[in-house]
């Protein structure tokens, strides 16, 4: 597979002396105005105290982060949260990204169905939620993996859940992705929050779009369409590996 993406990425530097992805992606967002305008908001909403001690405001942080990526261009925000890593200092510093110790975080893991039942009753979370279900949609039938076969809807509709139900980086050692939530409580809702959490833990689509974005530059996820043609034998090799 590694020397099919090197064929198909020529100018990529996957394999060639390793450079700090993520420390070029904040550098590009600071000397981007609107990029370090609402970064700089995100991070100040997001790391500044509430009135209780020991904890932020988390709906601010939330409104920040959507703002960020809502408002900021794609080659910035996405090179920030898909950027490649190769070690776990990297990969930590992606993963705090959106700074999770506020946007979600909490001492104990909340119910999925309880996060899904909270994202439902709140109309931009529910619309978001509904996006990225159809646009990130699995399917064994197509060999993107994707039933819309569409990585940059999947992407864009993947990073529009932040600030909602919020997934990220489950560790700093693997690019897989989730919300702060289990299923341990579930009881005999045990499948239907199963259901809810595998759309991000064992969806095919998904994997696959994070997998090309973590070893390619971002851009390359944006075009999805150049990539899907030009990538469907690389796809299934991959899906079948």
């Amino acid at each position: 597979l590694w020397h099919l993406v090197l064929f198909y990425f020529p100018g990529s530097e996957f394999g060639m002396t390793p450079v700090n992805r993520c420390l070029d992606a904040a550098k590009a967002c600071n000397v981007a105005e609107v990029c370090q305008k609402f970064r700089t908001e995100y991070v100040s909403a997001c790391i500044k105290p509430s009135v209780k001690p020991g904890s932020c405001n988390r709906a601010k942080c939330n409104k920040a982060l959507r703002k960020f990526f809502d408002r900021v261009p794609p080659e910035y925000t996405h090179e920030l949260l898909f950027c490649p890593c190769t070690d776990t200092a990297c990969a930590e510093r992606r993963r705090q990204t959106i700074v999770p110790a506020c946007s979600y975080e909490t001492k104990e893991r909340p119910n999925c169905l309880n996060l899904l039942q909270s994202c439902k009753t709140d109309y931009v979370c529910r619309s978001r939620w509904a996006q990225f279900q159809y646009n990130c949609q699995p399917s064994t039938l197509s060999a993107t993996g994707c039933k819309q076969e569409n990585y940059g809807a999947c992407l864009l509709s993947y990073t529009g859940l932040i600030g909602t139900i919020t997934p990220n980086y489950l560790d700093n050692s693997t690019s897989s992705v989730a919300p702060w939530c289990s299923c341990t409580t579930s009881g005999n809702q045990r499948g239907q929050c199963s259901n809810f959490l595998s759309y991000f833990t064992d969806n095919t689509c998904l994997k696959l779009m994070t997998f090309f974005c973590s070893i390619c530059y971002v851009s390359l996820c944006v075009y999805s369409t150049v990539l899907q043609q030009g990538a469907g034998g690389i796809l299934m090799n991959f899906k079948e590996n």
